[in-house]
């Protein structure tokens, strides 16, 4: 577990000069994008201009919400502020970087719009966070009912990947109508990156210590043990499993490395299979039918219960049984169906057809 890679320290003076420099070069790039799109020099600068002003908000809302008290005016500090490089903002990051690049280049092997799809990639990030921190607030409401200011602490942690990919196919399905294009052709070539990107995000999980999973055999070779600063260490500890003091959480399953594993299989299944696909929507079909099993899986090596039960309102007789299914096993039961029905449906349609195959 390594929740801080390391610290950046700016100076008063630096600090604002630093942000005005990240929020220029954010400006820049979307301006470059823009013309690369084949727009215009003003789009590009009314484009780039609204990128540039809105990082320049975003950050200093950021040194508003996370900042010291009494140190959190970006314009105004009074000491050095310290920002911190968690090692899980670093790997998401990344995750959406790796996966927006793969996506862009299986657009252009499948003859679509690159820099369309790179927007999309875009929106879908924003969707991801919204949804998933959405899902999150949804199935433990009454933790946040007595607080609602922490809804908006999502700093804190607190997101659901379903919850997530949810928003994500909506806002695709909105961006895809709006600017006519054909919706499965265009999730074929996205849906492999989200595999991928997932992967990656799940290392960030591993090394932030939260989506823990529950005991297993202290001889399991692969066993994790997480320190006291870390979410695993704080619900066996409330929950009186350890007892204060402890050195270490009990050896538990280490489930964001066999999720990740688990994805990094299925993308290498689609990226294999893409160029041998008989229909549009086939890969994204798999993937569902792919994902489902592998999270209902593993959401019963999950030790993390914050994350909510279906059938927890029936109260002490729900509490332990079978039947009692987390949130995300009832949604994988019903991707997978969703999954299978899509690809039969679309097998059907297609017939004898078969789509153009990627390179």
């Amino acid at each position: 577990m390594l929740p801080v890679l390391f610290s950046v320290v700016l100076s008063p003076f630096w600090a604002p000069l630093a942000a005005l420099a990240v929020s220029l070069l954010s400006g820049a790039w979307q301006a470059r994008g823009t013309r690369a799109a084949g727009e215009p020099w003003k789009k590009a600068l009314q484009a780039g201009a609204v990128w540039a002003g809105g990082t320049a908000v975003v950050l200093f809302l950021a040194v508003r919400m996370l900042g010291d008290p009494g140190n959190n005016d970006l314009l105004h500090l009074k000491r050095p502020l310290v920002i911190p490089l968690h090692t899980y903002g670093l790997l998401i990051a990344t995750a959406f970087l790796v996966a927006m690049q793969l996506a862009g280049r299986a657009a252009r092997r499948s003859g679509l719009d690159r820099e369309r799809v790179m927007d999309l990639c875009f929106w879908i990030l924003l969707a991801a966070m919204v949804g998933s921190r959405v899902l999150f607030i949804i199935v433990n409401w009454e933790d946040y009912a007595h607080d609602p200011a922490s809804i908006f602490a999502f700093w804190k942690g607190g997101l659901v990947f379903y919850g997530g990919f949810i928003g994500a196919v909506l806002v695709s399905v909105w961006y895809m109508r709006r600017h006519r294009m054909p919706f499965f052709p265009h999730a074929d070539a996205i849906i492999p990156s989200v595999a991928i990107g997932h992967a990656i995000g799940r290392l960030g999980c591993f090394a932030a210590g939260c989506c823990w999973g529950a005991a297993c055999d202290p001889h399991l070779p692969w066993a994790a043990r997480f320190p006291p600063e870390s979410l695993a260490y704080q619900s066996q500890l409330s929950n009186h499993v350890i007892q204060f003091g402890a050195a270490r959480t009990l050896p538990i399953h280490p489930t964001q490395l066999y999720e990740a594993i688990g994805e990094l299989g299925i993308f290498v299944a689609l990226t294999l299979w893409r160029t041998r696909k008989r229909f549009h929507g086939e890969l994204l079909a798999l993937y569902l039918m792919l994902y489902a099993p592998l999270r209902a899986l593993i959401e019963t090596m999950r030790g993390d219960e914050e994350r909510g039960r279906v059938f927890n309102f029936l109260g002490p007789l729900a509490r332990g049984a079978w039947w009692n299914l987390s949130t995300s096993e009832l949604i994988s039961v019903a991707i997978f169906a969703f999954g299978v029905v899509l690809y039969v449906t679309l097998g059907r349609r297609a017939g004898g057809r078969t789509a153009p195959a990627a390179a």
